[in-house]
């Protein structure tokens, strides 16, 4: 692909889907898929319960997507950045594509390995902010409920962040003329705490060259407001740093 896109002049950008690791209705034949290797690598939700554990078989809601890889795992970005290097390293490629780049919903990010580290951090566990213990009704004052939330928005957004910047790092250091760009939430606000992807710091740190927003939405008012809320957020050297994915 790579010699025949070169020769057409074609620059080819390598689609790589990040955190999203299964979605069929069965488990994968293949003992050596990271399902199987590495069970205690996927998410978990807001009940405790592991990705590792869901009945494939059975009917889930139609919000979800698959069996999600944990950036809270310590090992799972260090993975994916290994996996990353082999591509750029062996292949004379022009992009990395990065699909996939966040958390399946908000009500998932509690991998224990996350949560250990938070409640080291601020003596809280997130399972009591999502579950709305950390709150006034049970004596906490409101600001520290507000900084609370804000800290842990934060945590879970630097670890997605994380990977990115591994990435570039790894670039930088080959001095590879390498493009990464990324498909993202279209609105930047739901993008930021339902999915934390915080693409808008993506953009004005430079971490990426370029975001495709999945604008895909078949209602007029839901596509321009996405719109709307990116002209009125990101500054003008970042908006040109964005090519609409439109459906």
């Amino acid at each position: 692909a790579i010699k025949l896109g070169h020769a057409l002049n074609l620059e080819i950008h390598v689609w790589i889907n990040c955190y999203i690791l299964w979605s069929g209705s069965s488990y994968p034949s293949d003992k050596n898929h990271i399902l199987h290797t590495n069970p205690s690598w996927t998410e978990f939700d807001i009940y405790g319960k592991s990705d590792a554990r869901i009945d494939l078989t059975s009917l889930k809601s139609p919000q979800w997507e698959g069996i999600y890889l944990s950036p809270m795992n310590k090992e799972v970005n260090e993975y994916l950045r290994k996996v990353i290097q082999e591509i750029h390293k062996k292949y004379n490629i022009d992009g990395i594509h990065l699909d996939y780049i966040r958390y399946q919903d908000e009500y998932y990010g509690f991998h224990p390995d996350g949560r250990k580290e938070f409640n080291l951090l601020f003596n809280i566990d997130p399972l009591d902010i999502s579950r709305g213990v950390i709150s006034t009704r049970y004596g906490w004052e409101q600001s520290y409920v507000d900084s609370i939330n804000i800290e842990w928005n934060k945590f879970k957004q630097n670890k997605i962040t994380e990977l990115l910047q591994f990435v570039n790092d790894d670039i930088n250091l080959l001095n590879k003329d390498i493009i990464i760009s990324a498909a993202v939430k279209p609105n930047l606000i739901d993008a930021k705490y339902r999915w934390h992807q915080n693409w808008q710091d993506w953009l004005e740190k430079d971490l990426v060259d370029f975001v495709i927003p999945m604008n895909y939405s078949s209602e007029l008012i839901t596509f321009m407001t996405n719109i709307k809320i990116m002209k009125n957020n990101i500054d003008n050297d970042s908006i040109k740093k964005i090519i609409m994915g439109i459906s």
